[in-house]
């Protein structure tokens, strides 16, 4: 357990009279940081949201090379075929 410790209190207190005292000078400074925090969490939000949309501009690319290989893949698969196959195995040429 922490034991008390006068100065400390003592400081404490009178730091928050002081505050309190001085609270319609601290208003600006306070807005003014409230201000720039709001700005800053903007450009980071925008920052954010720039990489999100080159993220998804890279997968979307992706996706179409995916379905551009698996047209490809189909089309090869459903092409007609000279001879059955059996040519191959007999020796016989294919016409």
């Amino acid at each position: 357990m922490m034991r008390f410790h006068p100065p400390s209190f003592a400081l404490g207190v009178g730091s928050a009279v002081l505050l309190m005292g001085k609270k319609q000078h601290l208003r600006p400074v306070i807005v003014e940081v409230a201000a720039l925090g709001v700005h800053l969490g903007k450009l980071g939000l925008a920052l954010v949201e720039r990489q999100r949309e080159h993220a998804e501009d890279l997968w979307a690319e992706v996706a179409e090379r995916a379905r551009h290989r698996a047209a490809g893949a189909a089309r090869r698969e459903r092409a007609p075929r000279k001879s059955n196959g059996a040519s191959a195995l007999h020796g016989e040429p294919s016409s």
